[in-house]
């Protein structure tokens, strides 16, 4: 099981971000040819879309996910009524989109306003339902490959592109934009044929009223649980764009924050594998088993986050290019050890998932979202980036820890999770790690040792083998 695990996480977390990946390995190239005001044009602009990016799909891929499970013999029936209606929503978002990007692109960026607002949108038009529905067929069928291939070949078109257009042709942000746009181009459009010949999923697009109100009813109260990852990790941005925050300090931040999204992508691989199994065991009353699960998730996910922070300031020397960003290294370690939230979230919010209990979601990530934004309008006058860096950790831990608090997992569960040893810890590693950064390289390494060493054990000591034994 631990083997599936790691597979499955691979397959999900590497290929698909293979451009994320090998653009950290090339951040020495790229780095030489980027500014910290690249940086902030980037994530200002980007801070502005993903305020409305989370209505792209209308919530509807936790429809998707409830249907497949609920309804085996029928999902697709549903799923080509919601595939038809998407694909007409994507239009509409297209154009909100593009009037949001003409109003909120920086001064510095103005010469290209036009070309940011085509490139940011023809993807996500043409085949923006075409890619959700794909890629939910093939994670719910737990078929990662397909993705893992046309995900991987996305990424290396990224890479590619970025070498060409940033580092050749010297066009800084826009070369981003123009990777991006090709990339966004091939993924989306590959999952066409598959989707629509193969499998039989063509969208419906004379759709029943009476289905997409029942969709919609499910999924638009998830919008504000996923708008939660904005308000979090991107609306502090926007803030520091309203308050006067020059576009360096706000790229110093982004490129720290950087770097957390590195873990983030880390962990939903791993959330990626591993949520599949754990909904299954609670289908078959089996919630020991997905208590396993979790744990596993949790020792491979701190031990990730705990490695890098304690090296962060060697990886930093070696990997960036740029005397001033290499100085951001302190921020980047409580960006990536704040991810330590995510095993118990899933431990808690499976069963909101699971129950359709979609509304009782709102008490764990849009209160999050909604006081971590207010925090950052009080806090970042006041005390700059790193006052957003301290927020955006605190509301984390929040949201991955309220929902045991709550009537919806209380009410539906049959264990019990050592929640506040678990908060306790992650507190303490980030504490020791922020500290331990600074050591000497030789201790480094003996910390490295023991922490690795004990995190093999405690895996070995779960018996995740247990597992397929009881399945045949």
């Amino acid at each position: 099981m631990l083997k599936k695990i790691l597979s499955q996480s691979a397959l999900y977390g590497l290929a698909p971000n293979v451009s994320k990946i090998i653009g950290f390995a090339i951040l020495p190239i790229l780095t030489k040819y980027l500014t910290d005001v690249d940086y902030g044009i980037s994530l200002t602009i980007a801070a502005y879309t993903g305020a409305i990016a989370v209505f792209s799909t209308l919530g509807m891929n936790i429809v998707l996910t409830t249907s497949f499970y609920r309804y085996k013999y029928q999902y697709k029936w549903i799923w080509r009524q919601i595939y038809g209606f998407l694909q007409y929503w994507m239009i509409i978002f297209a154009i909100l989109q593009s009037i949001l990007l003409y109003f909120i692109i920086p001064e510095e960026a103005q010469e290209n306003r036009w070309a940011i607002i085509f490139l940011s949108n023809f993807a996500t038009v043409f085949f923006g339902a075409t890619s959700l529905v794909g890629v939910m067929y093939y994670r719910l069928h737990q078929n990662p490959v397909p993705i893992a291939i046309r995900s991987a070949v996305s990424g290396i078109l990224t890479v590619l592109a970025n070498l060409l257009f940033v580092v050749y042709f010297e066009m800084g942000y826009m070369g981003w934009y123009i990777s991006s746009f090709i990339a966004g181009c091939f993924i989306n459009a590959s999952y066409w044929w598959p989707i629509n010949k193969k499998y039989k999923l063509s969208p419906i697009f004379r759709f029943k009223a009476r289905t997409i109100k029942h969709a919609l009813k499910i999924a638009l109260p998830t919008i504000p649980h996923y708008y939660s990852s904005y308000l979090l990790n991107s609306s502090s941005r926007m803030v520091m764009d309203r308050s006067g925050l020059s576009m360096g300090k706000i790229g110093d931040f982004g490129f720290a924050s950087q770097f957390g999204g590195y873990f983030d992508v880390f962990v939903n691989a791993v959330n990626m594998a591993v949520n599949p199994m754990t909904l299954e065991q609670i289908r078959n009353n089996k919630e020991k088993y997905a208590k396993k699960l979790i744990y596993a998730m949790a020792v491979i996910t701190i031990s990730a986050t705990f490695l890098f922070s304690l090296w962060a300031k060697e990886i930093f020397f070696l990997m960036v290019n740029n005397a001033h960003l290499q100085t951001v290294y302190p921020m980047a370690i409580i960006f990536v050890m704040a991810y330590n939230y995510r095993p118990m979230y899933i431990a808690s919010t499976n069963m909101f998932f699971y129950y359709e209990n979609t509304v009782g979601l709102l008490k764990i990530s849009f209160i999050a979202g909604i006081l971590a934004f207010i925090s950052y309008i009080v806090v970042i006058p006041i005390w700059g980036i790193w006052g957003a860096v301290i927020i955006n950790f605190i509301f984390l831990q929040y949201m991955g820890y309220s929902g045991f608090f709550m009537k919806g997992y209380r009410s539906k569960t049959k264990v019990k999770y050592p929640f506040i040893a678990f908060f306790l810890i992650t507190i303490a590693l980030t504490l020791f790690v922020f500290w331990a950064v600074e050591l000497a390289w030789q201790i480094k390494a003996g910390i490295t040792v023991v922490f690795s060493l004990s995190a093999f054990f405690f895996l070995k000591s779960l018996n995740l083998n247990e597992i397929d034994e009881d399945r045949h």
